[in-house]
């Protein structure tokens, strides 16, 4: 039997090989300190995405949790972007939808390139579809 780490681990392997992205990363949200963490990464630089913990209502997860559906970000935007996951990882392009398990946002699921990208309706679908997949076991993380 797989341990929850492993399942995980294997999804974002998976999600990351299917889009072909650079990064795939999984940050949970811990309702006690009001903050999210990134805690299971796939295709990451180094360690450093384990130690980003982001308060409520900043960086991408407090944008996902604020509009609760998925979102892209791309370096040219007219914003700056200074969230540490995409500075740490040295994305140019995001795509990061929530996890819903029983009507909360419990995480947040986000694929990466370091490179300038437009992410596809099928490509945005299989991100939500990996993140359902998530949704039904990472309950017992939280």
């Amino acid at each position: 039997m797989q341990t929850m780490d492993t399942r995980i681990q294997g999804v974002l392997d998976e999600i990351r090989e299917v889009l072909a992205s650079d990064l795939t990363a999984l940050a949970v949200i811990d309702r006690r300190e009001r903050s999210a963490r990134w805690r299971w990464a796939s295709g990451n630089l180094n360690e450093r995405y384990s130690y980003i913990t982001v308060g409520y209502g900043q960086g991408i997860e407090g944008e996902v949790i604020k509009v609760g559906r998925g979102l892209a970000w791309d370096n040219g935007s007219d914003k700056k972007r200074a969230d540490s996951i995409l500075l740490t990882e040295q994305l140019q392009s995001a795509y990061a939808v929530p996890i819903v398990a029983e009507r909360d946002i419990v995480g947040i699921l986000l694929a990466g390139n370091r490179t300038k990208r437009a992410y596809s309706s099928p490509e945005k679908e299989a991100v939500a579809n990996a993140a359902a997949k998530i949704a039904e076991w990472i309950r017992d993380l939280i």
